[in-house]
């Protein structure tokens, strides 16, 4: 089976895998590309079920077959539907690095700061998101932390200008700071701020997080556009607290929670997957006496959104380059954080980690189906669940 048309990934290829994977007697699946952990490059893959899990096998011409768990759980994996009509899609969405810089040094960065970086021109910039498809609606100001420029509220205006929604990426310190978020409302355009707030443990901090906890408030009085709050997850025992904190506060109606991955820095010793997190999440909206339901939204492997009483939670966990799956990732949120290509988020901080955190040249280009704009138009996605 030729794999959108890639002349790299023939027939041939996608036969020795299919060989590979009947000598474990695995139950073959779907197709798909990955990227191989050695050298980075682009390589063909199958989806299999073995012992009621996932797995993702792998061939590269150079450093041969490998076998990577990507679901623990086959049933909630082929339970999943992802539904690209919904309210919950994310293919207008983009993120664009604005600054290396950052205020926290985080147990889980795919960023890794760099503070002495100047920051990229505000024309260089401007330049950039000028020539997003006009698909692109909400424009993500990311970093490392993208509320240290100081020209913040200049981007957030020419972002406005350019007829799109700019949506500021932070961890909230800088909006404890009443002046910085007045400034920032005085734009006087429509935008929103997502913030990242995490486990009271996670930074070690309390007067950090007490900086980000009136940053919500702040936001939510004087710009009136918190978007979300995210939290990430050392370990699952911090499931909890986030949980009441999310169900006990008006802050927002949407959170996100997810779980380490093997990308910039990792403190997560534990291999955790959206299943492992969807059910104790589960299971604590029972144990509380709280409604819970899945979403329907664009849910994969990746992500699935669902809402205990009032509240919609996103739980999330990121694939590394061991176990990515191309075939997921042809939807937005889009990302270039790399040179070669806008493709999905997920793809591209793996790309970044390879690239600027690790110092080594990427190998090759992304395959046209999975980048913006192409990803509609080439043959259907390989998932039959």
């Amino acid at each position: 089976m030729n794999i959108g048309g890639l002349d790299q990934f023939k027939d041939s290829a996608i036969n020795s895998i299919i060989d590979e994977i009947k000598k474990l007697n695995g139950t073959l699946l779907d197709p798909t590309i990955s990227l191989c952990q050695s050298c980075h490059y682009h390589v063909p893959a199958y989806r299999y079920e073995l012992n009621n899990k996932v797995y993702i096998c792998k061939h590269c011409i150079t450093h041969g077959f490998s076998h990577n768990l990507i679901e623990n759980d086959s049933e909630f994996y082929h339970g999943l539907v992802k539904n690209m009509d919904t309210m919950w899609n994310f293919d207008n969405y983009i993120l664009t690095e604005v600054t290396d810089r950052c205020n926290l040094e985080c147990p889980h960065c795919y960023h890794l700061p760099d503070n002495k970086i100047k920051d990229i021109p505000l024309e260089e910039l401007v330049k950039r998101f000028s020539a997003y498809p006009e698909s692109i609606y909400h424009v993500i100001l990311a970093g490392a932390e993208s509320s240290l420029r100081k020209d913040i509220k200049d981007l957030v205006v020419e972002v406005s200008r350019l007829g799109k929604l700019p949506q500021i990426l932070t961890n909230g310190v800088k909006f404890a700071d009443i002046d910085f978020v007045k400034n920032l409302a005085s734009a006087n355009v429509d935008m929103t701020v997502t913030i990242g707030l995490n486990h009271p443990s996670y930074i070690g901090n309390s007067k950090v997080r007490e900086k980000q906890i009136q940053g919500i408030l702040n936001v939510n009085e004087y710009i009136n556009g918190l978007s979300y709050v995210g939290y990430t997850m050392v370990g699952m025992e911090e499931l909890d607290f986030i949980l009441n904190e999310i169900t006990s506060t008006d802050w927002c109606q949407h959170s996100r929670i997810r779980a380490g991955s093997e990308i910039g820095r990792n403190a997560t010793n534990e291999q955790i997957f959206v299943s492992d997190i969807f059910k104790a999440t589960k299971l604590w909206a029972e144990q509380h006496g709280k409604s819970f339901e899945i979403v329907d939204a664009d849910n994969n492997i990746y992500h699935v959104v669902v809402k205990i009483d009032n509240k919609y939670i996103r739980i999330i966990q990121w694939c590394d380059e061991t176990n990515i799956d191309m075939e997921e990732l042809r939807t937005g949120p889009w990302c270039d954080f790399v040179y070669d290509g806008i493709t999905n988020f997920l793809h591209q901080v793996i790309r970044r980690d390879v690239w600027k955190n690790k110092g080594l040249i990427l190998p090759d280009t992304p395959p046209l189906r999975y980048q913006i704009g192409h990803h509609k138009d080439l043959d259907p996605v390989f998932i039959k669940r």
